[in-house]
């Protein structure tokens, strides 16, 4: 077993851009440990993207729905952050064609994700990567939204960040993120769980782009569904559904 400064790392969870995650225990606790891959501890955007996860994940009010952290830290140069480990498993292994998920299990999910979104919004953030891979969901539904690594101050733009196929137009041409940015990424997941199919994956990722600037979403079967999921993907952010919240309105509605 490996040891990180205070903690033992027991499995690894995770590996992705920014770093990789652990389950870790520490006397009594058993955490996802984040750390900086050791090559970007030397780098000085990398080390700020992550200073920018462990401010959020540590100041950000507690929500029901979205991860948070009780510890902060480094180790021998590598910045980590502790957080709690969402119950569950991540949405992808529920996005299968034999097994489409009844209408109702699809909305209590895409609500609590609407809802965890809106948490971010209203305290000035854009998650900018939500994906069926960032969503946890219990046996009882509970779903909680994960890693907060590419979040923005709404309004900021940059480096091209996030999950290719996920990502919405503005995204993958470099402009500044809204509100609305979200609102299109949990569009196609609504539009994948619905369908029980993927929606802009091409294969490599310049494809998977092209298709989100591209491509239309295929009608599905259900008309009312159909109606919101057509609003939250409107290539142009303004012709879009503005915000998580109105999201979240319309699928209660």
């Amino acid at each position: 077993m490996e040891r990180f400064g205070d903690w033992q790392l027991d499995a690894l969870i995770a590996v992705g851009g920014l770093g990789e995650v652990w389950q870790a225990t520490n006397g009594d606790r058993t955490r996802a440990l984040k750390r900086l891959h050791t090559h970007l501890s030397r780098n000085e955007e990398g080390r700020a993207q992550f200073a920018v996860e462990q401010q959020l994940a540590t100041t950000l009010p507690r929500h029901p729905n979205v991860v948070h952290a009780d510890e902060i830290g480094e180790v021998e140069g590598r910045p980590y952050i502790a957080l709690a480990l969402a119950p569950g498993q991540d949405l992808r292994r529920l996005l299968t064609p034999e097994a489409v998920l009844p209408r109702a299990r699809v909305i209590a999910i895409l609500t609590q994700a609407c809802d965890a979104v809106a948490h971010l919004h209203a305290h000035g953030w854009v998650h900018g990567d939500v994906n069926p891979g960032n969503l946890v969901v219990a046996d009882s539904d509970q779903t909680t939204l994960i890693d907060l690594g590419v979040s923005r101050a709404v309004g900021e733009a940059g480096m091209v960040r996030g999950t290719h196929a996920y990502m919405a137009p503005e995204q993958v041409r470099g402009e500044p993120w809204t509100r609305a940015t979200d609102v299109f990424a949990l569009g196609v997941v609504l539009w994948e769980l619905v369908a029980g199919a993927r929606l802009f994956h091409r294969g490599p990722s310049w494809l998977s782009m092209a298709a989100v600037v591209e491509a239309t979403a295929p009608a599905l079967s259900d008309p009312a569904l159909d109606v919101i999921v057509q609003a939250a993907l409107a290539k142009d952010p303004a012709d879009r559904i503005p915000t998580a919240t109105e999201l979240l309105d319309r699928l209660r509605g």
